[in-house]
């Protein structure tokens, strides 16, 4: 005699008595039930070592019941089989999203029913001695039924409105504040944050939802950046939304974390509640839910960033490109000229860089270049535009600065390129400098372009060549 239990759930008295016998005939413990809500009772006092469901049924359909069941912790892993006169693509389909294990049509030979069920009840580890338990009505069943869809439909509602919001997200920073609206309407937190490392860059874009000190809020900070596990060098970027302006204290020892299942990179959302132990009743598994969805729109708005920095900027040196660079000069000479404000713009030109591909090689040459793009943006405000003009040019664009405060600008760049050795792939160590034009928006006649503009530092470009290099000419 087989040790494992079989419940039978169909609403036909002819249908339940066959394969009843069948699965007796074979070896197994068969109980049975009429419909979905009594097998469900069933199963969740007997614990059958597998179930075999019709789909079609009185009272609560099989779909329902295999629902109900998966979900239940003492059925969980209950093998399920799906035995009904549908052989649809689309019942199939879904009795698979819904945890079929199995899914066999009436007019199926006796002997795979009765291999399948074998194979299935072989899989199951033996089940510890069942717990005495208070028998359940259908109406208990059926008001977990109902409990359950209502979770489903908060879940499905809350999925829907982050891909909806998320996926216009065009960049990674408008994906996290999607990301954290979402979560922080299901979950009270004081603080969120999600953080995305790539091979050599990482940002962490922070959310602060309720009054706290500065201090609770560069522990969050430190917290999740532990949490992040950065690697040795990797530039860190981090943005704060929210103003951490209030005198509440919290302790970095309630941050909660979810690993982010994201391609390419790796990802974490962190959440510090408001209310720990409430937040693991309540809000963990509903945000646990959403992670591989937030996993997806963060992918998504990472793809659509790294496609609009393709079509923005240069690939070597990772600055805009000449056509970027252009239409940023003439957006921002008409912002200027339209309230009257100042506007410098810088060329620069790498001196002798030919020497360097014809005696280091271009890989060399590509160094140095990246090496300039590096030192020059960290010289500059957040609010300047740097791009890649030409093959070793360079322009600046600096709102809100006059001539002579955009010559001061230049000579710091001339110097952050001339003061450093660069290290080429070779190991060999090599200096180079650059020669700068300045011209100023002040210095142009009403109605002038930007082609003037670039024109006018150009010309002043080569005076600085004709000087003798590295130096800066207005």
């Amino acid at each position: 005699m087989s040790p494992y239990r079989v419940l039978v759930v169909d609403d036909s008295d002819t249908a339940r008595t066959l394969l009843a016998r069948t699965l007796e005939r074979a070896g197994f413990v068969v109980i049975t039930a009429c419909n979905g809500a009594e097998g469900a009772a069933v199963a969740l006092r007997e614990r059958p070592s597998v179930v075999v469901t019709d789909l079609d049924m009185p009272v609560m359909d099989g779909q329902q019941l295999l629902r109900l069941l998966k979900s239940e912790a003492a059925t969980a892993s209950t093998p399920v089989v799906i035995l009904t006169s549908h052989g649809e693509a689309p019942s199939r389909f879904w009795g698979s999203q819904t945890g079929a294990d199995a899914y066999l049509t009436k007019d199926c030979d006796p002997g795979d029913l009765v291999a399948t069920v074998a194979r299935l009840a072989s899989l199951v580890p033996e089940l510890e001695p069942r717990k005495a338990s208070p028998p359940l009505s259908q109406l208990d069943v059926l008001t977990k039924v109902a409990r359950q869809l209502d979770t489903r439909l908060l879940h499905a509602t809350l999925v829907n409105r982050l891909l909806e919001s998320g996926l216009h997200a065009n960049d990674l920073e408008a994906a996290s504040r999607v990301t954290s609206e979402v979560v922080r309407d299901v979950a009270d937190v004081h603080l969120m944050a999600v953080g995305v490392t790539e091979h050599d860059s990482a940002v962490l874009h922070v959310l602060v939802t309720h009054p706290v000190s500065l201090q609770a809020c560069r522990r969050f900070n430190d917290a999740v950046l532990a949490a992040m596990r950065l690697p040795p060098g990797v530039a860190l970027d981090v943005r704060v939304t929210g103003t951490p302006d209030g005198d509440t204290d919290v302790d970095p020892a309630h941050l909660v974390s979810f690993p982010l299942p994201l391609r390419d990179a790796t990802g974490v959302l962190a959440l510090l509640p408001s209310e720990p132990q409430q937040f693991e009743v309540t809000s963990r598994d509903l945000v646990q839910e959403l992670v591989p969805h937030i996993a997806l729109v963060l992918d998504n708005a990472r793809l659509g960033q790294r496609l609009q920095e393709l079509s923005a900027r240069d690939g070597l040196t990772r600055l805009l490109n000449h056509r970027t660079i252009h239409e940023r000069l003439a957006s921002e000479l008409e912002r200027a000229g339209r309230y009257g404000h100042p506007l410098t713009v810088i060329i620069c030109d790498l001196d002798y860089f030919k020497r360097v591909n014809d005696t280091h090689g271009h890989m060399a040459g590509d160094t140095v270049l990246r090496f300039v793009a590096g030192a020059m943006t960290r010289t500059l405000r957040d609010c300047d535009a740097i791009g890649r003009y030409g093959g070793e040019e360079f322009m600046a664009v600096l709102p809100e600065i006059g001539l002579e405060a955009g010559l001061l600008v230049a000579e710091r760049l001339r110097r952050a390129v001339a003061e450093h050795s660069v290290t080429l792939p070779s190991g060999k160590q090599v200096t180079i400098t650059a020669s700068f034009g300045v011209a100023s928006r002040a210095e142009l006649i009403a109605g002038a372009t930007a082609d003037t503009l670039v024109g006018l530092a150009d010309s002043r470009l080569y005076e600085a060549k004709e000087a003798g290099r590295n130096c800066v000419r207005p």
